[in-house]
């Protein structure tokens, strides 16, 4: 027996609200991973810089090697939380 006509709608509006306030859930999270992810890119150029502008060659390679791990790896690892979270909110 199918529902009233009542019924449908308001768990159609229901659904509607929920979708509305999901979607911006889905964008919020999407603009922090996007900046998380500039945040750590811009840490590891900066780390890159200061390799290419100090004088001793030791220091430099550690300098260019932190900058590749600090802004690989934290992008790395922002787009796996990302990609979790979004496991666990039901988004894909």
């Amino acid at each position: 027996m199918p529902l009233p006509q009542a019924v449908q709608d308001a768990t159609n509006a229901r659904r509607a609200n929920v979708e509305e306030r999901a979607g911006g859930d889905r964008l919020r999270a999407l603009l922090w991973t996007a900046l998380a992810c500039v945040g750590w890119a811009a840490l590891g150029l900066g780390c890159l810089m200061w390799a290419a502008h100090t004088t001793d060659v030791e220091l430099g390679w550690i300098a260019v090697w932190l900058g590749l791990a600090v802004g690989n790896g934290g992008i790395l690892f922002t787009l796996l939380w990302a990609y979790a979270r979004g496991e666990h909110r039901g988004d894909w």
